[in-house]
């Protein structure tokens, strides 16, 4: 039953880019693919009820020794532990509820046998990073979601555009990735072994905690690595949903609590610079995927402040992890269902009003909207309330900045929020009249999703309420009253765009083009000389005199 959760996504994804997709058509790939899924989430709620309610933890070792170099041994063994039954709980919950919003949002692509494939692969490999025992497996996982993203963002590759985000999530990821790989060498020599406990005892610190750290960058978008993630807006949209609430973005946040890799001062600031300059690119966005997708950078950034605060801020990150899961995903398939109620469009400033989309679809957007605010009540109020005290109660100088940089961007993310919300129900600039999308699969998809928000407001208390925080009246209250203002600042934002500043911040400060101008050009040049020497040349030369 535990390995179920593993190895289903992974068989589903094997079905459906096998020979014998052909033969069962998009119906049958559909119901191997939600089939799959379903059975991975039914053994993700019996694992989570036997190691969270009855403290059964199991480790499992599936196929014994993979390979030996030495007195190394390399094994493929599964560790079932609190940490890895909550993680797989959300991710085949989401994952569960995307193939289903997948299958009829795109039923009209000729190859859906091959997209649900990759998504299945997706989740199965994010499974396998989440229940590895060792490193060496968790690379295997890590890789595995490397590639299957770069296959998700660019599968329209009939899309220069988006064939072109698809190798920048991938390259930039490949300058993290080796990083990481570099620190589990050193691990290795130094320890020879690669295994968790071990890990755990030695404290990974120095160059070897930093390189690990430097990659959980990468996966999790922070600053200097965040180039990547808009531009995977590029991609269909559950992808986007799948990519921003429980697979990619979260492996570098889990890898970091995993590891108990908690390197304060660094990443304290490195976590609130990227929630801050997320916020503030997410409030001048025009394009609706991509202000969801800086809100999830934004988010990614509470988390990293929250594991720089100590054990405590460890068990907060996942927290807010696992409630941001719920509410991200919902947003997204939301957000979906009204780029299709108004023909594909989606800039959000050339359409609006409820009349192109149903109200289940408003009502979905609405409370994911509230709960990524903060709304009191909401399973998201919980888990960023319980970062924001943390931050507040710290000692250390360099939280207070980031506690404030924090409050910033929480009215940020209220007022892009709220602006978003306004103009897609509230106003209507289009005056199209496009048909409202009312379908059964995605209308279960986000009731789905709904329902894990609330359900998640029981993980949102018990954090809260396991952490006596003593803190004056007037800070615990400021982040609902910077709340507020944000939301009540919206409607004045829009039409704003005008601004020279906004516009500078709507170019996302220009990282875009500091990396096509510093790293990228110089690797091109060097590229075209090495192949004019070596590639025309000197193995030129050789052909001929052969």
């Amino acid at each position: 039953m535990f390995l179920l959760s593993v190895f289903f996504p992974l068989l589903g994804g094997l079905i459906n880019t096998s020979p014998i997709a052909r033969y069962l058509g998009h119906r049958g790939s559909s119901i191997v693919a939600i089939s799959c899924m379903v059975v991975a989430f039914i053994a993700s709620v019996v694992i989570y009820y036997e190691v969270v309610f009855m403290g059964c933890a199991v480790s499992i070792d599936v196929f014994g020794t993979w390979f030996s170099v030495g007195t190394f041994n390399a094994g493929w063994t599964f560790n079932f532990d609190l940490l890895t039954a909550n993680m797989l709980f959300t991710v085949t919950g989401v994952s569960m509820a995307v193939h289903m919003y997948a299958c009829d949002y795109m039923r009209q692509d000729p190859h859906l046998n091959l997209f649900l494939g990759y998504l299945s692969y997706f989740t199965g490999f994010m499974c396998v990073l989440v229940a590895a025992d060792n490193l060496l497996v968790m690379l295997v996982g890590w890789e595995g979601i490397g590639v299957c993203s770069y296959l998700l963002i660019g599968y329209w590759s009939h899309r220069l555009s988006a064939v072109k985000s698809a190798q920048k999530a991938i390259l930039v990821n490949r300058v993290s990735d080796g990083l990481l790989m570099w620190g589990i060498l050193w691990v290795w020599y130094h320890l020879g072994s690669l295994e968790y406990d071990l890990l755990n005892v030695y404290s990974a610190s120095g160059f070897v905690g930093l390189s690990i750290l430097i990659g959980a960058m990468g996966k999790s978008a922070q600053i200097l690595f965040h180039v990547w993630l808009a531009d995977a807006m590029e991609g269909p949209t559950p992808v986007s949903a799948l990519i921003h609430a429980a697979t990619l973005v979260t492996a570098g946040v889990y890898l970091l609590v995993r590891l108990h890799i908690h390197d304060e001062m660094f990443v304290i600031i490195v976590g609130s610079l990227t929630a801050f300059m997320a916020g503030v690119f997410g409030a001048t966005q025009s394009d609706l995927k991509r202000v969801i997708a800086y809100s999830t950078c934004s988010q990614l950034g509470y988390m990293m402040v929250s594991l720089g605060l100590g054990e405590t801020g460890g068990e907060a990150s996942m927290g807010h992890l696992m409630t941001h899961a719920s509410f991200k995903a919902a947003l997204f398939l939301a957000a979906g269902m009204v780029i299709s109620g108004n023909g594909g469009n989606q800039h959000i400033a050339r359409y609006g009003g409820s009349a192109h989309s149903s109200m289940f679809t408003m009502l979905t957007l609405m409370v994911a909207s509230l709960s990524l605010i903060g709304w009191p009540e909401l399973s998201g109020f919980y888990s960023k309330e319980t970062i924001l005290n943390l931050a507040a109660i710290c000692a250390d100088p360099i939280a207070d900045v980031a506690h404030t940089l924090l409050l910033l961007t929480a009215m940020l993310t209220s007022a892009y929020t709220a602006k978003l919300f306004y103009q897609c129900f509230m106003v209507d600039f289009s005056g199209s009249s496009v048909t409202p999308v009312r379908n059964i699969l995605p209308t279960l998809a986000m009731a789905i999703l709904l329902l894990d928000i609330m359900l998640k407001v029981w993980v949102g208390t018990n954090l809260l309420s396991g952490m006596l925080f003593f803190l004056p009246w007037g800070v615990k209250t400021l982040p609902f009253g910077l709340m507020v203002a944000g939301i009540l600042t919206a409607t004045a934002a829009v039409g704003s765009e005008h601004f020279t500043l906004i516009r500078f911040c709507g170019s996302r400060w220009g990282f875009d083009q500091l990396f096509a101008r510093s790293p990228v050009n110089p690797i091109f040049d060097l590229g075209r000389i090495t192949w004019a020497i070596g590639d025309r040349g000197l193995l030129s030369v050789g052909d001929l005199r052969a």
